[in-house]
């Protein structure tokens, strides 16, 4: 049987959206901390960038199609937070193949949060 292999050293854009990677309990607050900062991103970016969008500086500016820009918000939220849901599954699946464990932890509810910021990297430096 092949061993797997080690979790990649450093930070990779990959690892957000691959969920065969291995992200290693060194470099997890990272991703745990841009999952915690995307929802004010979302939540503010978004109408911001529709505001700007909004701004009219000439006759005719600041409609998107016809309509103010604002009136697209209920069309765009629902696919940036598909986007993050996925991104938070892929990073903590990826979490849980670095730490050795099943998948199904993800489902119970504080023993989970334990092994994804604790749980040791269950892959050695041998690939053992």
């Amino acid at each position: 049987m092949p061993t797997p292999p080690r979790p990649s050293p450093g930070i990779y854009l990959e690892d957000l959206y691959n969920p065969r990677r291995r992200i290693s309990r060194e470099y997890f607050p990272a991703f745990a901390l841009l999952l915690l900062v995307t929802p004010a991103l979302i939540f503010f970016g978004v109408p911001t960038l529709l505001a700007i969008l909004a701004n009219p500086r000439r006759h005719g500016d600041g409609l998107l199609f016809g309509q103010p820009p604002i009136m697209f918000a209920p069309y765009l939220y629902p696919w940036f937070y598909l986007a993050y849901v996925y991104l938070v599954i892929t990073v903590c699946v990826n979490r849980m193949r670095a730490a050795g464990r099943s998948l199904w932890v993800l489902l119970v509810p504080v023993y989970n949060v334990y092994v994804l910021l604790t749980g040791a990297d269950r892959i050695g430096e041998n690939g053992e």
